[in-house]
C-alpha cells in the first residue's frame, strides 16, 4: 500500500477472506468504515494489526465533534489519565495538525478521565526521537491511554481534508512522508494507543500516473483552514471527554 496511512484505502482492494473485514455506515452527511485487520492481513497489507474507524466528511458536517469523539471512545480505555501528544512540524501547514490540534486543548482532570497534552515538534530540531520523547513523557506522568494526533498521506487525493481516522495499531511519526521513525504503539509504550490522523498530501503520482512522481507530494490549496478546522474537531472531540 505504500505509504498511503489510511487503512480503508487497503479495505477497498481487499475483502474479508484476505483477512480485512470492514463495517460501512451513514450518519448525516458523515460516512463511518470500520475496519479491522488481523495479524495475517497486515503482512499483506503493510498496515499494523488492529481497528481502523474512518471518518468521511466535511469537517463542518453537523455533529463530526460528537462522531469523532464517540469513535475515540472505541479505541481507548473507559476512564483514566490521557495524555495527547501533538506530532510534526508545526511550521509546514501540511504537517501541522498534532501542534494546531494540541493547542487547542487544556489540561483538566473529569469525572473519568484527566488530560495533558504536548506537542513533539520533529527530532531533526529538538534533536530527541519522538517516540522516545511520548515514550518518557507517558511514562513521568503515568498515563493510562496515549493519543497521537498526526497528519497522514493517502493515495486518492479526495481525500485530502475529508477523512479523520482513529486506530488502536498505534502509528509511525513521519511515515506518510517516507521519513518515518521508531513507532508508537502499545508494545513500545506499555499503555494503550489511539492514533488519530488526517490526510494532508497525497503523491503526485496519484494525479499523474507516472511512476517518477512518487517522490512530490500534492496538497489542497486551502490545506491551512483545512488543518484549523480538523484541529478544532479534534481538540473539541478529546477535551469533550473531560467533564
Amino acid at each position: 500500500m505504500d505509504n498511503s496511512g489510511l487503512a480503508f484505502e487497503a479495505a477497498e482492494i481487499l475483502t474479508r477472506k484476505d483477512g480485512i473485514h470492514a463495517v460501512t455506515r451513514t450518519i448525516g452527511k458523515v460516512k463511518i468504515t470500520d475496519v479491522r485487520i488481523t495479524s495475517a492481513a497486515a503482512v499483506r497489507t503493510g498496515k499494523r494489526a488492529g481497528r481502523y474507524i474512518t471518518l468521511e466528511g466535511e469537517p463542518s458536517a453537523a455533529g463530526m465533534t460528537a462522531l469523532f469523539r464517540r469513535a475515540l471512545m472505541q479505541v481507548i480505555p473507559p476512564r483514566g489519565r490521557l495524555f495527547a501528544a501533538g506530532l510534526g512540524n508545526p511550521d509546514i501547514t501540511q504537517d501541522s495538525l498534532g501542534a494546531e490540534a494540541v493547542r487547542t486543548m487544556s489540561a483538566r482532570r473529569g469525572r473519568r478521565y484527566s488530560l495533558s497534552a504536548i506537542e513533539t515538534d520533529v527530532a531533526v530540531r529538538t534533536g530527541l526521537d519522538t517516540a522516545r520523547l511520548v515514550k518518557a513523557a507517558a511514562h513521568e506522568l503515568n498515563a493510562d491511554c496515549v493519543i497521537a494526533v498526526d497528519a497522514l498521506a493517502c493515495h486518492d487525493p479526495s481525500y485530502i481534508g475529508r477523512t479523520v481516522q482513529i486506530s488502536d495499531a498505534g502509528i509511525i511519526p513521519g511515515g506518510g512522508a517516507g521519513e518515518a521513525r521508531g513507532e508508537l504503539s502499545r508494545g513500545r509504550l506499555g499503555v494503550p494507543i489511539a492514533a488519530v490522523g488526517v490526510p494532508t498530501v497525497s503523491a503526485l503520482s496519484s494525479v499523474t500516473g507516472k511512476r517518477a512522481d512518487k517522490l512530490f507530494l500534492v496538497t489542497a490549496s486551502d490545506i491551512d483552514v483545512v488543518v484549523k478546522m480538523w484541529a478544532e474537531v479534534i481538540g473539541g472531540g478529546i477535551q469533550g471527554l473531560i467533564n
